[in-house]
């Protein structure tokens, strides 16, 4: 993560889903078998160490093609985690490592030579994982995970909304994910500097005007150049300011189940209201439309700006690091989503929070080139398992953590701990070690993590086995008190609806964005909304609603 707040840690009963029997000289006895004691939480791979069925793979070679950036090791096969997973497994790979600069132009150049390594880290497939396997580039996965994957076909049964968010409409498994057995909390909201509301005798604000008075007191009493950053192009992670009035700056909502486009929402022009009054009052950034990000987080650090309409959990240890060298009163705090009227309860009131789903994508397919199928979804598979689960989140363990004495505390997320695991942890915990905590290197946990721990990539995660401040734990919990009730979920798009998008969308984008920026700046009336709403429509929102609404509804028939 390399200090890069943007990348969260980052950062959904039984469910009776159908999986297609095993093609490939396999039974209904034997399938129903395996199914049944995933369900029940026995599964039966779920240690390499000590399964002698990894015996037979000693040898074998897969290749894999997979983004990976780190300024602290140089690949993939320095990192300890994927060195321990061979040994166990006896499966070598051989990397093909692509910097993200460059991973959208390899991924379309690699997947048109036709020349396919057996394990492809997904980059968003034209169309899409199942046009994938329609073109012949990606298994159908559903026989071989019935066959070789118990312990992920135990995690999609454990959670009706996992499993529906693991495959396709038409029940097309393509990929394994990242998986998460319960609710991420909010990693993404406002935040103010509490330090210069308690030099003001303020308290942190919960209303729309409330942060007027505190924004206004930073202008005109703390003089403040940038009262609040306004880092327009990040709230489609979390809407804030726009989502008090039940719209969007970017998103499709589902609300009330009635599929709309919240920048044409009434409340948009209410949000937009706000923002142009303050944009007047010199109460946000006037260069919102194009600050950058390296830019932003000076504004930040540096003491300029007095708050950010919307901040990443993962920014607090380096603005404080950063801001504390120079101002040792520094005190960067989360704020909850605003509120019209004092005292309304947020989570009943509000509906666009930062919404975190149970498949987090960090897809990894199996080519159609793949020439040992069962040890690459075994190896997979294994990321899925109690022993994998630890290894991924944690380490090695006495080499990136260790149990200790104690049951694990709440904030640490023993919801996430698969059911193997849930009596150990009620009498001991891992703790990470100084490798990652004092690194004998001088990087912090976030570098450190890049050769201690699992890459975020498809694993059975727990979001909160990280080394957090308390700040961090205190947005968590204040970040995630909105409701997420109008949040779109991850639906899938047919080829057709692919191609009305990217018809469509591009255009009402760039036209909403251009807009936005007026309305925000004053260059255009408030009052000239209603012709903005018309004029997307002409554009056509109302087909792309149609094709949301489509995918809502296959999405729910799952």
């Amino acid at each position: 993560m390399k200090r890069n707040w943007f990348r969260v840690y980052s950062l959904i009963l039984v469910a009776t889903m159908i999986i297609p029997l095993a093609a490939c000289g396999s039974n209904t006895k034997q399938n129903t078998e395996v199914t049944t004691s995933t369900v029940a939480g026995s599964t039966t791979n779920n240690s390499a160490s000590g399964d002698s069925s990894w015996d037979k793979f000693k040898g074998t070679t897969l290749t894999y093609w997979v983004e990976f950036n780190s300024s602290y090791i140089q690949s993939l096969e320095e990192n300890h985690v994927m060195q321990e997973i061979e040994k166990r497994t006896g499966i070598k790979i051989n990397y093909t490592i692509i910097p993200s600069s460059q991973v959208k132009e390899t991924f379309n150049l690699m997947i048109a030579s036709g020349d396919y390594p057996d394990l492809i880290s997904d980059k968003e497939y034209k169309g899409g994982g199942l046009q994938a396997v329609k073109d012949g580039v990606y298994l159908k996965l559903n026989d071989y995970i019935t066959k070789y994957a118990p312990n992920y076909t135990a995690v999609m049964a454990s959670n009706p909304d996992i499993a529906r968010q693991s495959k396709e409409d038409d029940g097309t498994i393509w990929s394994f994910k990242i998986l998460q057995s319960s609710d991420e909390p909010s990693w993404a909201g406002p935040v103010i500097r509490k330090d210069y509301l308690d030099e003001l005798g303020l308290k942190m604000p919960e209303t729309i005007d409330d942060w007027h008075t505190a924004l206004t007191a930073f202008k005109d009493k703390k003089k403040v150049d940038i009262p609040m950053l306004l880092p327009y192009t990040k709230f489609n992670s979390s809407e804030v300011f726009a989502g008090t009035y039940g719209a969007s700056t970017s998103q499709f909502l589902n609300k009330d189940g009635k599929v709309v486009y919240g920048p044409t929402e009434p409340g948009y022009k209410d949000f937009l209201t706000l923002m142009n009054q303050w944009y007047k009052e010199g109460l946000i950034d006037k260069d919102f439309a194009t600050r950058d990000d390296k830019s932003l987080d000076a504004q930040i650090t540096s003491g300029k700006a007095g708050s950010c309409a919307i901040a990443f959990y993962g920014s607090f240890a380096p603005y404080e690091l950063a801001a504390k060298a120079t101002n040792s009163k520094y005190d960067l705090a989360p704020a909850s989503y605003p509120v019209i009227n004092k005292g309304d309860d947020v989570s009943k009131v509000l509906h666009i929070g930062n919404k975190n789903w149970n498949s987090k994508n960090g897809d990894v397919a199996i080519s159609t080139n793949c020439k040992n199928i069962e040890a690459a979804v075994k190896w997979l598979d294994y990321r899925y398992s109690d022993e994998g689960f630890m290894l991924f989140n944690y380490g090695v363990e006495g080499e990136g953590y260790n149990w200790a004495d104690g049951a694990l505390d709440n904030k640490y997320g023993p919801e996430f701990f698969p059911k193997g695991l849930q009596e150990k942890i009620k009498t001991k915990h891992p703790e990470f070690t100084e490798l990652l905590t004092k690194n004998p290197d001088g990087v912090d946990f976030d570098t450190a993590k890049d050769k201690y721990k699992g890459y975020y990539i498809a694993q059975l995660r727990n979001p909160l086995a990280n080394v957090m401040s308390n700040a961090v734990y205190d947005a968590m919990d204040v970040w995630s008190k909105p409701g997420k009730d109008y949040m779109f979920p991850p639906v899938s798009k047919t080829a057709e609806e692919a191609q009305v998008e990217s018809e469509i969308y591009n255009q009402v984008n760039t036209y909403k964005d251009e807009m936005t920026f007026k309305f925000i700046m004053g260059v255009e009336p408030i009052s000239n909304f209603d012709k903005y709403v018309s004029q997307v429509k002409s554009l056509g929102i109302d087909k792309l609603i149609k094709a949301k609404r489509d995918q809502l509804d296959r999405y729910l028939k799952r």
